[in-house]
């Protein structure tokens, strides 16, 4: 059951914002105890497109987010349940590439700095450096909740990250699942970003290839979400996770990020209940305050790249 979230107020300069209580006992940020389940369930997907050895290659790396320690290569292959002899060339190509590291002496393997060289050049590349991850933390710091981030991958809108909190579930909450409906939260906040054109687009093709049966809203509906959305700052959906939770979401796309996304947590009070309202104002509030920083941080960049200083 998701913990009910207590509200108050708290003065901050000359402004006066909503905050959300912290949860009495605070969550850690904790590892799945197991690699991504989403990479079994893909690697059973026979729809085609699916390449068994870079799943393999993925599941190894998810491996040490989920068991942060050296390994040998025994103990890896039978936590994938990849035979020896795959599991070796996987591995070796690993560390021949640069991504894992071998001690010799222990005969066990390790991640390598350069998978966090390489992630960090793609944030900074494509996400603004630290803008995404410092705005998810402060929502963090401020709710004690989970916090997810969410991104258009494709036609679908697709969970790329989380921060686990007090209502962290480990079957509901999972990076990488993707959802089909653009009516969540997430949903909604990602269309309410785009050109209204686009939005039109998205909500005919959600509406001609969706079945029958599991339509949850006619285009006109979706427009007037969309709607909803622009005019509050934030997107709500009713039914998240469990029965009685409302997800919360606002849209983050300082000027210069490629691609926009969307970050959210869960309200345990109906859409248009004062604590949800309080919820999706910390999160409007937040979002605008970090991408005003991330922008006037890379506008002192540019300024100092033709310094003649």
């Amino acid at each position: 059951m998701l913990k009910t979230i207590k509200s108050g107020r708290k003065r901050i300069g000359q402004g006066e914002e909503i905050v959300m209580g912290v949860a009495a006992n605070m969550a850690r940020r904790v590892d799945p105890e197991e690699p991504n389940e989403l990479l079994r369930g893909v690697a059973n997907d026979r729809s085609g497109g699916v390449v068994k050895s870079s799943l393999r290659v993925l599941s190894v790396l998810e491996h040490f987010q989920a068991n942060p320690r050296p390994a040998r290569t025994t103990e890896i292959g039978r936590a994938l349940g990849i035979p020896n002899s795959s599991i070796d060339d996987i591995l070796k190509t690993l560390v021949r590439t640069g991504y894992l590291a071998f001690d010799p002496r222990q005969k066990v393997y390790l991640p390598s700095y350069r998978i966090v060289t390489l992630a960090r050049r793609l944030e900074g590349s494509f996400f603004g450096g630290t803008a995404v991850s410092d705005l998810m933390d402060e929502v963090h710091r401020r709710t004690g909740q989970t916090i997810w981030l969410c991104m258009q991958n494709d036609r679908w809108v697709q969970c790329s990250a989380i921060i686990p909190g007090s209502d962290f579930h480990s079957g509901v909450h999972v990076e990488g699942f993707t959802d089909y409906d653009w009516s969540t939260a997430a949903g909604m906040a990602l269309l309410s970003s785009k050109p209204q054109e686009m939005v039109v687009e998205i909500a005919k093709r959600m509406f001609r290839t969706e079945p029958p049966a599991k339509r949850t809203a006619s285009v006109t509906a979706l427009l007037d979400k969309v709607r909803t959305a622009r005019k509050q700052g934030y997107a709500t959906s009713r039914g998240f996770s469990a029965e009685g939770a409302t997800a919360v979401a606002v849209a983050f796309q300082p000027k210069f990020m490629r691609v926009p996304v969307a970050i959210g947590l869960v309200s345990t009070e109906p859409e248009d209940a004062p604590g949800t309202s309080a919820l999706g104002t910390v999160l409007r509030q937040i979002a605008a305050r970090h991408q005003r920083l991330a922008e006037l941080h890379r506008a002192n960049e540019d300024d100092l790249a033709i310094s003649p200083e």
